[in-house]
């Protein structure tokens, strides 16, 4: 027979473990980028470790070597910050003038 598994909250021995902030971040920071976006959707191998070698690529990041947990947290730290840097919107003054008011 299959033993059952306590999945409740209150399972002393149930460890919860999310994904640490600067990863939430930097899911959040693609979404401003469509053009990764389609990079990433057409990524066949959909592994967390692969995302983050496409995005690394189109923020002109070279990787090399292993990373630890750690190292990962910083690199989508810096991805983050490369990624708004890409996205950063230049905002012009309106170069058309006020109508003429008629009363």
């Amino acid at each position: 027979m299959s033993k059952e598994i306590n999945y409740s909250l209150s399972n002393p021995n149930l460890k919860l473990e999310f994904f640490p902030e600067p990863l939430q971040a930097l899911t959040k920071e693609i979404y401003n980028h469509p053009a990764l976006l389609q990079i990433l959707h057409n990524q066949a191998d959909k592994d967390v470790y692969m995302q983050l070698c496409e995005i690394a690529a189109y923020c002109d990041v070279v990787l090399e070597g292993d990373y630890s947990r750690d190292d990962v947290i910083r690199l989508a730290e810096k991805l983050t910050w490369d990624l708004k840097k890409k996205g950063s919107v230049l905002i012009l003054p309106n170069s058309f003038s006020e109508p003429d008011v008629v009363q």
